[in-house]
C-alpha cells in the first residue's frame, strides 16, 4: 500500500513527465476521455491475459498515467469540487 502523499507524488511525477513530453498541448475533455479509455483497455487486456502478479508493474504504470491524464484534463478544462465536501 501507499500513503495518499506517495500517491499524489507519483501523479505529480507523471504530470511533470507529460508536460515535458508534450509541452503546450491542450486537449478537450472528449479527447482526454478517449486517451484514458485507450490506456484502460490496455490495462484490462494485460490483466485478462496474464497473471496479475506478472504484469503488476505495467498495470501500476498505466494506472498512474491514466490518473495523471484525468488531472491534466481538469487543469486544462476546469475542476470542480464534489458538492458538500
Amino acid at each position: 500500500m501507499s500513503t495518499r502523499e506517495e500517491v499524489y507524488k507519483a501523479i505529480d511525477s507523471e504530470r511533470n513527465y507529460q508536460d515535458s513530453k508534450w509541452p503546450g498541448h491542450v486537449h478537450s475533455l472528449e479527447e482526454y476521455a478517449v486517451y484514458m479509455e485507450d490506456y484502460l483497455a490496455e490495462l484490462k487486456h494485460l490483466l485478462s491475459r496474464n497473471n496479475a502478479l506478472d504484469v503488476h508493474k505495467q498495470v501500476r504504470d498505466i494506472m498512474r498515467k491514466v490518473t495523471a491524464m484525468g488531472v491534466a484534463a481538469m487543469e486544462q478544462n476546469g475542476a470542480q469540487n464534489r458538492a458538500g465536501w
